[in-house]
């Protein structure tokens, strides 16, 4: 019985479900009759004012899968002779499970150690990186989205531990791709324990690297097989995070693929971790092109045959995460690199061997792994975007990449090494300050009003211009003091991205801010 289409944006590609049986079907081309010169056509709002707001072009992988395509009445039967068909491809075997980078390596209990101030257990993994630093200036990603992939979240949201996250709604939405329903909290202890480092909020005990961020809850990874149809599930959430959340996306993904599928012949080699051939590492590079910023674990094959990176650490724009000790030695266990290309990887490491963490059960424990250095930096990483929100994911990855202690003598299992947030955050600081003649506007994005300033050599009256991206003007000022800072009131516009122009004499300045 055939049950659904789902068709994949991104790519030219498309998921053919029926009974018991998955197909991907590869195109030669999207064959859609759109343009790209009115993206408002099949580009969400969401997606539409990402891409205006960091100048990111439209393209022809924006566009959808022509419905021509899919709708051919001979399509279902005969896709692998139609014309337009490059390749079909089976997804749907399943019998066994690879034991790789999604389990723990080993759990231990806390025994009699003391938590350490307010951090409690965290404090040593998030000093180590300085992340404290952000968190006193009061960035603990408030307003940037976290989409998390794994392999469920059993517990989360009834576990004590994150009380702050339930009662504050910032478990926005969730989806199971496996079984494509909602059902993601009654299994996935791995998931859990991955989301504690990122969002636990019991003070004195566990605090998680970005506790006030947005969750969006995905269960991509099959417990019971392993194959192409968990890194095209990935792929699915992936786009749908382009596509329904804000303008500020993180991606928190601690899980890897090699080798061990259900399927032996869709098995992957170390060649093929070169950023751009498997599955799930060409879809994370496009999530990382339309804006997204997308952090994964680097793997735990650094003591097995495999040894490398799994995919997609591999990805060239994705920020790849290996481990160390308490001790900032590096794990044994973490993958080595480099990608089969030749690029760093991992980017950067930090404490992901006996790391404090929530089992499903509630109870804290000492679990090791990338899994679990992964999202420490992907929380601190959105606590960083939150205070340089101008900044596009890639600046704020290379200012994670060049706060790091071996930034000039990287590693080949640590990296660039730890980060440190502090000087990060000072990186970006003095980059926007050492910019002549810019313009500053904060808080952005806005909501009531923002105060604006701006470095200019003319002392004279200013003209202030408001227009929405298609260059409808809504608010237009002049005045005839020399200040070059003020406070706009933008109440009455409408929620969207708008261009903020100021002249002053010979000086010209602009700049996006999002309405919120």
């Amino acid at each position: 019985m055939r049950t659904f289409i789902l068709t994949f944006l991104w790519s030219v590609s498309t998921l053919i479900l029926w009974s018991q049986e998955t197909f991907w079907v590869s195109f030669k081309d999207k064959g859609t009759t759109n343009s790209l010169d009115n993206p408002s056509t099949f580009l969400s709002p969401q997606a539409l004012s990402r891409r205006v707001y960091f100048n990111i072009p439209v393209q022809v992988s924006d566009l959808p899968v022509s419905q021509n395509y899919i709708s051919d009445p001979s399509f279902i039967n005969n896709a692998s002779q139609l014309t337009f068909v490059e390749s079909v491809m089976n997804i749907s075997i399943a019998n066994q499970k690879l034991l790789s980078n999604k389990l723990d390596l080993h759990e231990e209990s806390l025994g009699d150690e003391i938590p350490e101030g307010t951090y409690g257990f965290s404090y040593k993994p998030i000093k180590m990186v300085e992340g404290q630093f952000l968190h006193n200036l009061g960035f603990k990603a408030n307003t940037i989205d976290i989409a998390v992939m794994d392999n469920g979240f059993q517990f989360v949201n009834t576990n004590p531990y994150f009380d702050s996250l339930n009662n504050l709604n910032k478990i926005t939405g969730v989806y199971n791709y496996v079984e494509n329903s909602t059902n993601v909290f009654s299994n996935g202890t791995h998931g859990a324990s991955v989301m504690s480092i990122l969002a636990a909020n019991k003070p004195d005990t566990l605090l998680g690297a970005a506790p006030l961020g947005n969750y969006y809850l995905f269960t991509t990874e099959n417990d019971n097989a392993e194959g192409n149809a968990e890194e095209i599930a990935w792929a699915l959430a992936a786009e749908w995070a382009d596509s329904a959340l804000g303008t500020w996306v993180v991606l928190s993904t601690s899980l890897g693929y090699s080798a061990g599928f259900s399927d032996p012949s869709t098995n992957y080699s170390y060649s093929d971790m070169d950023g751009n051939t498997t599955i799930i590492t060409k879809a994370a590079d496009l999530a990382a092109q339309k804006g997204l910023l997308v952090v994964n674990s680097a793997g735990n094959e650094g003591e097995d045959s495999w040894k490398y990176i799994t995919a997609p650490a591999d990805g060239d724009s994705v920020l790849a995460i290996g481990a160390v000790d308490s001790f900032a030695v590096v794990a044994k266990f973490s993958s080595f690199g480099p990608a089969a290309d030749g690029d760093l990887k991992p980017n950067v490491s930090a404490q992901g061997r006996s790391m404090a963490a929530v089992r499903s059960d509630g109870v804290l424990q000492r679990i090791s792994g990338t899994s679990f250095s992964c999202p420490l930096v992907a929380g601190l990483a959105a606590c960083l975007w939150e205070a340089f929100p101008q900044k596009t994911n890639m600046e704020i990855i290379h200012a994670i990449e060049q706060s790091a202690h071996l930034y000039y003598a990287p590693d080949p299992q640590m990296g660039y090494g730890l980060p440190n947030f502090k000087i990060a955050y000072e990186i970006l600081s003095k980059d926007l300050n050492e910019v002549a003649d810019n313009l500053w506007i904060y808080p952005n994005p806005v909501q009531d009003q923002f105060s604006l300033s701006f470095l200019s050599a003319d002392k004279q009256g200013y003209e202030l211009l408001i227009a929405d991206v298609n260059g409808k003007v809504f608010i237009k000022e002049k005045n005839k003091s020399n200040t070059t800072e003020m406070q706009v009131n933008v109440s009455a516009l409408e929620k969207g991205v708008y261009w903020v122009f100021v002249k002053q004499g010979k000086q010209k300045f602009s700049k996006k801010i999002l309405k919120i």
